[in-house]
């Protein structure tokens, strides 16, 4: 009896990472420039919201590129982590500030 190989299984965690970290990472940096550039009092609300959701396709795409192009498999989900929580966090913590709540 032969027992199937896991050598697809690196891959397949890079792919998980990249996609699904990776648009953590950029839908919190988005969240988090949407609430700080009007907190902050450079623009508008509305415009912020766009700025940000354009940057963050940028942001993703490069995170995308380098979930695959870094040899490390647990720095990028280290890293991919760590950037999710602290934008994330960032951003609900400017909202907590700027609403008072």
């Amino acid at each position: 009896m032969r027992f199937p190989s896991l050598t697809g299984l690196p891959v397949f965690i890079r792919l998980v990472a990249a996609i699904g970290g990776g648009y953590a990472v950029a839908s919190g940096l988005a969240a988090l420039a949407a609430v700080a550039l009007p907190a902050g009092g450079l623009m508008a609300r509305s415009e912020a919201v766009v700025l940000a959701s354009m940057l963050a396709f940028l942001v993703y795409l490069v995170l995308l590129i380098w979930a695959f192009a870094d040899r490390r498999l647990a720095r990028l989900c280290l890293v991919l982590a760590v950037a999710g929580v602290a934008s994330w966090g960032g951003a609900w913590g400017v909202m907590r500030l700027t609403v008072g709540g």
